[in-house]
C-alpha cells in the first residue's frame, strides 16, 4: 500500500495540492464569472479537502485575509447593523 510506505506519504501532499491547484485553473476556465473573486476559490479548494491555509496560497492570497473576508461574509448575510446616532441628532 503506497499509504504506509514512508517514502510516499511526504508526496501524497505535494501530489493533493499539485492536482487541486490544476482543477482551480481548468474550473477558471471554464466559468470565470464564478471564480472571479479569492474568496471563491479558497471555498472550492477547501470542498476539495484543501486546508484553509494551503486554499489561501493557492488562490493568491493570505490565511488571514480569507478568515477576514469569511467574517465579512458571514456579518453581511446577519442583515442591517444598527449604527450608533450622535448625542446631538436625537429628538427630544
Amino acid at each position: 500500500m503506497a499509504a504506509a510506505d514512508p517514502d510516499y506519504t511526504a508526496w501524497l501532499s505535494v501530489i493533493g495540492r499539485s492536482l487541486a491547484r490544476l482543477a482551480l485553473l481548468k474550473v477558471t476556465e471554464i466559468d470565470r464569472d464564478k471564480f472571479k473573486d479569492v474568496l471563491a476559490r479558497v471555498d472550492f479548494l477547501e470542498t476539495l479537502g484543501l486546508p484553509a491555509k494551503d486554499a489561501a496560497e493557492a488562490a493568491g492570497s493570505t490565511a488571514a485575509s480569507v478568515a477576514e473576508l469569511k467574517r465579512l461574509r458571514r456579518n453581511k448575510s446577519n442583515g442591517k447593523k444598527i449604527s450608533k446616532k450622535k448625542a446631538g441628532s436625537r429628538r427630544l
